[in-house]
């Protein structure tokens, strides 16, 4: 389960680390140890934020930072839980919040760590993420994670799903990938190609080499990259 911790204390940042760390340690052995992300600040958090499946939030040294934030989620589809730990702020009283918002207050203890973490277990099973394309003009749902590969060939873009199913869609390829920004297991290798590295199984020199056998052309000054971003994916599959 990823995790993220939007805290702009140091001090409490850094106590709440140590905290899930002691989490992730009763978990070993299990497939639901905790990858634990740390941010100080809003901009480097909204780089990526639907990567997490729960977030620990306290940003009270600006007052709208907190808001500013819960506002680019919703724009960008996330709803896992967020637990807001109020401080200097009462953020229970910020008006309409999402249903994902889970109040508690500071400081950071052991207690109530693990159901919080159980609501984040729970989106981990729960969640299909998915990607809107379209289709002659007709909006449809791709679940993130059964998208291997896409191509682009003859000005027309097709999706390649792990099922061998075919979807030609109506966006071009630099469109697609500006929708799989947010998922970083998803990388341009090539013009005219995007690839879902969970479903790599081998980096070559000359090309990527997916589940299905398909052959995606690189160029050899992106190996290195390409071989790094793999290794990083097997790690959290």
């Amino acid at each position: 389960m990823h995790v993220a911790i939007c805290d702009d204390n140091v001090a409490d940042r850094k106590h709440l680390e140590r905290l899930l760390s002691r989490e992730s340690d009763k978990r070993r052995g299990t497939p639901n140890v905790l990858y634990v992300d740390s941010y100080g600040d809003q901009e480097h958090f909204l780089i990526n934020p639907l990567k997490y499946n729960l977030i620990f939030m306290d940003m009270c040294l600006e007052r709208g930072t907190v808001e500013a934030i819960i506002e680019a989620l919703v724009a960008v589809g996330y709803c896992a839980p967020l637990v807001l730990y109020s401080s200097q702020i009462d953020y229970t009283q910020i008006p309409n919040l999402p249903d994902f918002v889970v109040h508690a207050r500071k400081p950071y203890i052991p207690e109530p760590l693990p159901r919080f973490l159980k609501l984040g277990d729970e989106n981990v099973r729960g969640y299909v993420p998915t990607v809107t394309v379209h289709q002659n003009g007709v909006p449809i749902d791709v679940p993130k994670d059964e998208l291997e590969y896409a191509i682009a060939e003859k000005g027309k873009t097709s999706l390649h799903l792990l099922d061998n199913t075919r979807v030609d869609i109506d966006e071009n390829i630099t469109t697609l990938r500006q929708l799989l920004e947010p998922y970083e297991e998803f990388e341009r290798v090539n013009k005219n190609g995007i690839a879902n590295f969970k479903f790599v199984s081998a980096v070559m020199p000359l090309s990527v080499i997916m589940q299905s056998y398909v052959q995606l052309h690189i160029s050899p000054l992106r190996y290195r990259e390409f071989k790094f971003l793999k290794e990083d994916m097997d790690k959290f599959s």
